[in-house]
């Protein structure tokens, strides 16, 4: 699960105040560019994940030995780049009791600068609002949604029209919890009132049965909705500032990994109920299946199974596609159902293609996946569990799910793990339902995927769709000792939350390939230098063709970013932009101590792949300042990160953080 941001398909541009000097807008010399020659490479990565984590800048990345242990601030002799207390402060609870705003926008945006509303999803509410009791998992926190509209009266000056603004047309600012029903049935009986994905409890009830049989049997799990949102829908043609705001077509879908998505009202952020893609899909849970032919649909229903939709959509030409996964209980095997909607058709949305398909060997459902023109493309390792803990009402789903040892091999000593690529057809038009069977390919190793960068094809293998994939990913020696030791595959990462990152699987950036020249599929680290990153992405007018470039976000230190070490498991206070072709980091900023960075969005200066190239691009993303407890925006320049923000606007508030934060994307359209 992870928190998620998204810009919306509606025209905007920016407008700013001019303020006081930014601390990000300083000269700094914790900033590189490779290419300009700042800046040496780190050394290569082994497999082994202790490598990383021995780093000797772990202590002082780690250690709160020299914090105040009343606050935690850092003293005036400290060089850490973070402590625990700030770490907490990031990942605190935001009860939204007030209201949060803008206070101030320092820099100037460029004038070319295309015109939107940035929404951002991640959890919100750690624990009961009236009751106390905490979740389980921070990552079961109470979802709630950002709608930054960045300068609308510029948007309707376009247009002939004024409207009245927040800070004087700078910006309108909302956020705002998702308020499903169960959100608000539990706000206003003052309990947990359904089971967390992680293992969050129900609050007793002082009922005879729950007293007798607890969560034992009790199937329905709540969706936060904290982890993606996206808007789409309405007249993709409109231009800046047309008054079709309030009776066009679009919605916003706020998504998790549980359920169905919940849409909201793009304007206000109410609550529209659950999206079922036109009844396509069942509200219920667990998302499960008996998969049995004309009996199955008749227990499904009875048992009150339902659909849940990955959190991650994906968009390429003109279209955004989502994936649908159900569980089935006899064999394991993960149903999908991949739904692609035209965003390029005017008025309302319409259901281009709907294609079933059926993932073999999951156990799991893939966390993310990418498309290429001709492939939805899913990476899986095997994975699965004893559910029994879950059924009697001691565990959550997640904390039951583990990779599947490897079966034993012929000379008795114990084979190891493979993951799995499955390519399911993409189809242009359907009326309705297509079955079309997932290509399977074996991989010689175990990854464990996270998040996607891009896909593209080559020149392909007769059998075989030749690929290439780019993809954050556990190692194969990881997911080995994982399956040997029956570990949990998600865990309760309670540690993390308190500044432990001992034993947390780092994230490589992988490459992956199928078919092609060579009959076998291939797999080698991207980046060997690098070490543990996250957020990976492209330029969106790339998607699903080759490409050299991607940004990431790592640790950061003045002093540690230019060793030869890779980088730590450690909370992101850095972007970088990453070559493919070089394989190497060919700039970074380093946010500043006690600040984190939160995911991020690739902004196109143009429509058009041939104009400025891939470095063409602006880079927007929160910042978390734990010294003021606040969050801001800054806009880079995706071709130099290095020079720093040239924009930043300021909140009065923080946005919680969130460790997997992913998935932001711009669909506005560029004149």
């Amino acid at each position: 699960l992870c928190t998620a941001a998204a810009f919306s398909s509606k025209h905007c541009a920016l407008a700013f105040s001019h303020g006081p000097a930014s601390a990000f807008l300083r000269p700094s010399t914790s900033l590189h560019n490779h290419e300009q020659g700042g800046g040496r490479r780190r050394g290569a990565v082994v497999d082994d994940d202790a490598s990383i984590s021995r780093s000797r800048h772990r202590t002082s990345l780690y250690s709160n030995s020299n914090h105040d242990g009343n606050n935690g601030a850092v003293k005036e002799n400290d060089t850490t780049s973070w402590s625990v207390a700030d770490w907490s402060a990031a990942l605190s609870t935001q009860r939204l009791d007030r209201p949060i705003a803008i206070t101030e926008t320092i820099g100037k945006l460029p004038s070319d600068f295309p015109h939107g509303i940035l929404y951002k999803t991640g959890p919100a509410r750690f624990e009961n609002e009236n009751s106390g009791t905490p979740y389980s998992h921070w990552l079961e926190g109470d979802g709630a949604v950002v709608r930054l509209e960045l300068n609308p009266v510029a948007a309707a000056a376009a247009n002939g029209r004024r409207e009245d603004c927040v800070g004087g047309g700078i910006a309108n600012f909302t956020y705002r919890f998702v308020e499903t029903e169960l959100y608000n049935a539990e706000r206003n009986e003052g309990r947990i009132l359904s089971r967390g994905t992680f293992g969050t409890k129900k609050d007793d009830d002082d009922s005879f049965i729950q007293g007798l049989l607890g969560d034992a049997f009790d199937f329905k799990l709540k969706n936060p909705c904290n982890t993606h949102v996206v808007r789409f829908g309405g007249s993709s043609t409109s231009s800046p500032g047309d008054d079709d705001d309030d009776d066009d077509d679009s919605v916003l879908l706020a998504l998790s990994e549980v359920g169905l998505p919940q849409r909201l009202d793009p304007n206000t952020l109410s609550p529209l109920g659950a999206e079922t893609f036109d009844e396509r899909l069942v509200d219920g849970a667990p998302a499960a299946t008996i998969g049995i032919p004309i009996l199955g649909p008749v227990l499904d229903s009875a048992l009150g199974f339902g659909d849940a939709v990955c959190a991650h959509y994906r968009i390429i030409d003109g279209r955004i596609a989502f994936a649908s996964m159900r569980q089935d209980a006899i064999t394991s095997d993960t149903c999908l159902r991949m739904f692609e909607i035209d965003v390029r058709a005017p008025g309302r949305r319409r259901i281009a293609s709907d294609v079933s398909s059926v993932l073999h060997g999951t156990g799991f459902p893939p966390h993310d996946w990418v498309m290429t023109p001709n492939y939805a493309v899913f990476v899986a390792t095997p994975a699965g569990g004893d559910l029994t803990p879950f059924l009697l009402g001691k565990k959550g789903p997640a904390e039951c799910i583990s990779f599947r040892r490897a079966d034993t091999a012929t000379d008795g000593e114990s084979s190891r793990l493979r993951a799995t690529v499955h390519f399911v057809p993409r189809v242009s038009t359907t009326d309705g339902t297509i079955k079309r069977d997932a290509l399977r390919v074996e991989l010689p190793v175990a990854l464990h995927p996270v998040h996607f960068a891009n896909a593209w094809e080559n020149e392909g293998h007769e059998n075989t769709p030749s690929v290439e994939i780019y993809a954050t990913c556990w190692s194969d020696e990881r997911v080995n000792r994982m399956a040997a030791t029956g570990e949990s595959l998600l865990g309760s990462w309670a540690k993390v939350k308190g500044g432990d990152f001992d034993g947390i699987a780092v994230q490589r950036v992988m490459r992956i390939r199928t078919g092609g020249t060579e009959s076998e599929p291939t797999v080698e680290e991207a980046i060997p230098s690098l070490g543990h990153v996250d957020y990976v992405k492209g330029n969106p007018n790339f998607a699903g063709r080759q490409s050299t470039r991607i940004w990431g976000a790592i640790a950061g230190d003045p002093e540690w970013a230019v060793t030869d070490e890779p980088a730590p498991v450690a909370p992101p206070q850095a972007f970088c932009r990453l070559d493919l072709s070089s394989k190497r980091k060919v700039d970074e900023w380093y946010a500043g101590p006690r600040k984190f960075v939160d995911d991020f969005v690739i902004i196109p200066k143009s429509r058009e792949e041939e104009d400025g190239g891939e470095d063409h691009v602006w880079l927007l993303a929160p910042v978390f300042d734990a010294e003021t407890k606040t969050s801001s925006f800054v806009l880079l320049q995706g071709d130099n990160l290095s020079a720093g923000p040239i924009f930043e606007a300021r909140l009065n508030s923080h946005i919680p953080w969130g460790l997997l934060v992913r998935g932001m994307g711009y669909l506005a359209s560029i004149e």
